[in-house]
């Protein structure tokens, strides 16, 4: 079966005529030390992120999302999403890399089940790559935090941009998925700025998923951005000149959840302190 790094492979092969930069598969994980080596940057495994949140401890003692569903809400989602999510069970739930911590709780596979309730999703392709990326993230790191939790990803078939494009999708897959209780928890790792929307009215137009997961007793979650107290421009550079908020966090009804720089050695012990 192809995975996404096939898609990528050759999609990338495609990049390369117009000039996008190359990207360069790996077999296996890299060691943070390895990474700041090779890469110039840190990369951790979910071994590291154990030690440095003490999961263990909380996972021991059945805080692991069992019982719950997590829904994860995506434009176009990823073709490949169940042989990745597998393949990155198998690679970091034992410890086969040397100076990479094993993660045996995400050894076993989640059930996983993919629905598109707004409409069907197209071909992967050069324009929607980087959601399938984005989509793999998201649904690969809920298992780590909550290994024994059922997760529904959601595919919608419309790209989200810095404006209101993509929301009305949704809005309506996340309805369906309340109305028919399928999910106790809904996250969405997306944002757009509220100052490139038409107008407060707009917005207030895209919350009835919220109303609605309010009245089933669903917890909703979105990201507050990735440009600290500003965020992006309409048309999605960096940054405004002044502060900017990031909607669906700024919404009352749903939890903000922000990011932080961690610094870990390759067990995952700190180095540094974590920065906002």
């Amino acid at each position: 079966m192809p995975t996404l790094r096939d898609h990528v492979t050759a999609t990338c092969s495609q990049a390369r005529e117009v000039g996008a930069a190359r990207v360069q598969p790996r077999s296996s994980p890299l060691a943070t030390s390895s990474c700041l080596t090779a890469l110039t940057t840190r990369c951790y495994s979910p071994g590291q992120f154990e030690k440095a949140y003490e999961l263990g401890s909380l996972h021991a003692h059945g805080t692991d999302g069992r019982g719950t569903t997590i829904t994860i809400i995506d434009s176009f989602g990823s073709p490949t999403i169940r042989n990745d999510l597998h393949a990155f069970d198998q690679a970091f739930g034992r410890s086969a890399v040397p100076n990479v911590p094993a993660d045996p709780a995400i050894l076993h596979d989640p059930k996983l089940t993919v629905i598109q309730p707004a409409g069907k999703v197209p071909a992967v392709n050069i324009t929607n790559l980087e959601w399938a990326v984005e989509t793999t993230l998201d649904v690969e790191r809920a298992h780590v935090f909550a290994p024994r939790a059922n997760i529904l990803l959601v595919e919608t078939p419309t790209d989200e941009t810095d404006d209101v494009q993509g929301f009305p999708e949704i809005v309506a897959a996340e309805n369906y998925v309340i109305t028919h209780q399928l999910a106790d928890v809904i996250s969405q790792s997306f944002g757009s700025t509220e100052a490139s929307f038409p107008s407060a009215r707009t917005i207030l137009g895209l919350r009835s998923a919220f109303e609605n997961a309010r009245r089933h007793h669903v917890t909703v979650l979105a990201a507050s951005g990735d440009d600290g107290v500003t965020s992006e421009r309409a048309n999605g550079s960096c940054c405004l000149p002044s502060a900017a908020n990031s909607w669906p966090s700024s919404d009352p009804l749903v939890t903000s959840v922000g990011g932080a720089e961690l610094a870990l050695d390759n067990a995952g012990n700190g180095t540094a302190p974590d920065v906002v």
